[in-house]
């Protein structure tokens, strides 16, 4: 099976779910601002729902909630992945097909592999259903996650698959195995691991997939793509106090792009329906860190 790219570069953002009110339930309207924001900003697309969107403590209908509001807010302006994770097939299948009629481009999901049977029979049952495309979820922070040859195999064996996202204990290095055993062929993205995000560019990482802040993940990767490495660096190297600040936890990523987009007046709270445990220090140096974002975003026009 002969194979080309698949056209996706730049920034994909992990939506954020916002909640409202004592019963914490989905606030669309903020929904449709942080979409708003990001396509102004220029992202490539959106992943919905995700770790970002705290899915796992989203009913069926509220993740189609999420999927339609956001394809809505970002139609013709931007991609939209949703994520079927499930655990068995038949609950993947069942996602795929909810999803389907909401404006999706592609899938995204995260596949067994305690062998590579299991590995290869789980991506044919989705494959066979011909979805538009699909996006192997490789998540695994405290190791290397899928064998790397059975990625290669199953971009090189299904129609669907175009590519992986990667969040591994050693992202960059996997990133550039995968590009180069398929000739620059296969979608190479990037999640978690984006306080590497300038090697990841140096690599030739296709795809980003952070949260928030989304002018300034475009402005970075732009620069890089038009060949201003020193600007994209000089960027970066600015934003890193406030990545690595998101970085102690997923709970708190998430937490802080609420109460970031709080703050810019997309949200209109920063409710989490997960446990956040917080205190006076990890609020100060939020707001910091907000002013800091702030500070650098009104002034992109000097990366130059």
């Amino acid at each position: 099976m002969e194979k080309q790219l698949y056209n996706l570069r730049g920034i994909v953002t992990t939506v954020i779910s916002p909640f409202a009110g004592e019963d914490k339930h989905l606030d669309l309207d903020s929904l449709a601002n942080e979409i708003d924001m990001a396509c102004r900003a220029g992202v490539a697309g959106f992943l919905v729902p995700c770790l970002a969107s705290e899915q796992w403590l989203l009913s069926t209908e509220e993740k189609k909630l999420l999927v339609q509001t956001t394809a809505k807010a970002a139609a013709g302006r931007a991609k939209l992945i949703t994520s079927i994770t499930a655990p068995t097939t038949e609950e993947r299948i069942r996602l795929m097909n909810e999803f389907r009629d909401c404006g999706i481009d592609g899938l995204n999901m995260q596949v067994p592999h305690e062998t590579e049977q299991e590995f290869m029979e789980a991506i044919e049952a989705i494959d066979r259903e011909k979805p538009d495309f699909l996006l192997i979820q490789d998540a695994d922070f405290n190791g290397n996650g899928i064998d790397t040859a059975w990625l290669v195999k199953a971009f090189q064996s299904f129609e669907s698959v175009v590519g992986a996202k990667l969040e591994v204990k050693y992202t960059a290095p996997k990133c550039s195995k995968l590009i180069e055993e398929t000739d620059g062929k296969m979608l190479v993205a990037s999640g978690w691991g984006n306080d590497q995000l300038l090697e990841l560019l140096d690599r030739g990482v296709h795809t980003v997939m952070p949260s928030g802040m989304f002018e300034l993940w475009t402005k970075v990767y732009d620069l890089h793509s038009h060949g201003n490495r020193e600007a994209a660096k000089c960027l970066f190297y600015d934003m890193l106090p406030i990545i690595t600040f998101t970085r102690q936890s997923q709970e708190l990523n998430r937490w802080f792009h609420k109460r970031y987009l709080r703050t810019l007046g997309a949200f209109a709270t920063e409710l989490s329906r997960e446990e956040v445990v917080l205190d006076e220090y990890h609020y100060r140096y939020a707001d910091e860190l907000i002013a800091r974002a702030r500070d650098i975003i009104a002034r992109l026009d000097t990366y130059c």
